[in-house]
Formats: C-alpha cells, structure tokens, sequence
C-alpha cells in the first residue's frame, strides 16, 4: 500500500509520513556518531513518533530521528511537518542524520530514510533471518511511552548517489514517543462518499486529471504545495501535471473502501483486485485553517 504523498516524495526524493499524541514531545537525546564519505558527525538528539506502516497492511512503525541539531518545539508533535523541517534543513546543508523505522512489535530496523543534500533518502535491507540484517538495533530498558537503545551498522551502506555515500551511523539514544490520535470517525459505504474528507481527496483527483495546476494547489495544505512547487522547480510544470495525471488515473481505477479520522487528519483508503492481485492506496488528508486538504 502506497500514499499519494509517498509517490510524490519519492518523485523529488522527499519523505513525508503521519503521526501523533496532541501532546508536544519533550527532548530526547543521542550519542554517537553518522559517517559519509570519511567526513564523520556528532549525533546528539533524538526525536521518535508513531505512524502508520503503509509496508503491512494494519501495523505501525516507529520513527526515530537522530540528528545533530534538535526538531523545533512547535513540531514535536504527530503531524507531517517535522519531517518537512528535517528535509528542508538537510537539502541546505544545516541538518544531519538519520530517520530510524523500527517495527512497533520486533523492534527490527530494517528501512528508514538518511537525510542528504536530496532531501530525504530511502534506504532498506531486508533479510531473513534477522540476525542477518546489516542494520542493527539493540533495545535498552526503557519507561513507558520511551524508546531506547543502540543502532550500528556491521559495514557502510551505499547510497543512491555516489556522491552521498557510502555512510554508516552508531549511537545510542533516548526519547519520549509521540502516538497517534485516536479515531474520532470511521465510515464507510455513503457516509465515506460523504464526507468532507472524501470530498477534498475528489477535489485534488479531478484537478489532477484535468491538468489544472492552479486548482490542484488550491486542494493541498501548504507542506504538499511546497513539496509540488519543489517538483515543478526541478522538473518542470509538464512533469508535475503528468505525474498528478498518472496518480490520479490509479487511484481511480479502485474502490473507496474506508474514511478513518483522526482529529484533525483523516486517512482516504482506495482498494481493487483482479485476478492476479489486489492493491491499495491510502491519500491523507489534514485539517488547514478549518478545510480539509491533500497532506503529505
């Protein structure tokens, strides 16, 4: 299972996932080390938050951030905008690290995405058995609602680009975990086709397949217009009105199946079979000064 976000960050090499408690986190902290190409940097923070594992259908991951300076106070907190932040200041050369995804029951670490002068940069390896993995995390004793441990690689990773790699990470660390809201609404059948959720998700598709830039920023919260005007920027307008029409195009080929909300943020879940397989696609939506838009 796919988000549209998702596609789009991988599209201009950026992230963006939810998460949340309403609570704001408080600090956390690292020690240790992130090295690229020989030139090695402190890792003195941490910050970890609950989202929704778009991987396995159901589950939930853990994402921890270790970097070399903190997330700000106003974004520590369940919502997309830290990893925005994280992206930003990493593409400008202020911020580096590693975003950590540790599985919410095995506590493996087996993906994650490594901050860069992209953005953001996915990076996986999945083997079994586990102990095989090159990626490595050892839990430590921790209270409830903490994370804490040790993550080290057993050799360098390469990276996409050359010029980004290879990198290896170490560091112990210690943070409070921001969870995810509550559901506050579920729906299906017509009360999903009417909600205002549903109706922002039809909104931002039939910009899409028209091809209307202009209206399809108007369907996205400020974050996802960022990340759209990015795109344009280094691709071109033609590029990004393909892309939204491909997307687009997908996504209404299945069947809506569910509306879940989530306070102020509401998951869209297309799905459809054929024979051969079945598939799903899950776009987010967040509450923007009172309207519901395309997030992430």
């Amino acid at each position: 299972m796919v988000t549209y976000g998702e596609l789009m960050c991988m599209a201009v090499a950026m992230i963006a996932f939810p998460v949340i408690m309403m609570a704001v986190a408080e600090d956390g902290s690292a020690s240790g080390w992130m090295e690229v190409k020989g030139q090695r940097v402190a890792l003195k923070y941490a910050f970890a938050a609950i989202s929704e594992d778009v991987m396995e259908k159901g589950k939930e991951k853990i994402e921890v951030l270790l970097s070399d300076k903190p997330v700000p106070m106003d974004l520590r907190k369940s919502t997309d905008a830290w990893e925005f932040w994280a992206s930003e200041q990493a593409q400008k050369g202020e911020l580096h690290g590693i975003i950590v995804y540790l599985d919410s029951d095995t506590k493996v670490w087996s993906r994650g995405q490594r901050l860069s002068r992209n953005g953001m940069e996915f990076y996986s390896q999945s083997v079994s058995p586990p102990e095989l993995n090159d990626l490595v995390f050892a839990p430590a004793p921790a209270s409830s609602g903490e994370i804490a441990g040790k993550v080290s690689m057993k050799k360098a990773m390469r990276a996409v680009m050359e010029s980004e790699g290879p990198w290896q990470v170490e560091a112990d660390f210690r943070t409070p975990v921001v969870g995810r809201p509550t559901v506050t609404g579920s729906f299906t059948g017509a009360a999903a086709r009417d909600s205002a959720p549903y109706k922002a998700v039809q909104a931002n598709l039939l910009a899409c397949q028209k091809k209307d830039l202009e209206a399809i920023r108007k369907t996205m919260n400020s974050n996802a217009q960022g990340m759209l005007a990015k795109f344009e920027a280094a691709r071109g307008k033609k590029a990004v009105l393909d892309m939204c029409a491909e997307m687009a195009a997908e996504t209404l080929k299945l069947k809506l199946t569910r509306v879940t909300v989530r306070g102020d943020t509401a998951e869209v879940l297309f799905s459809g079979s054929d024979k051969e397989s079945s598939s799903e696609q899950v776009m987010h939506v967040v509450l923007e000064n009172g309207v519901w838009k395309i997030g992430q």
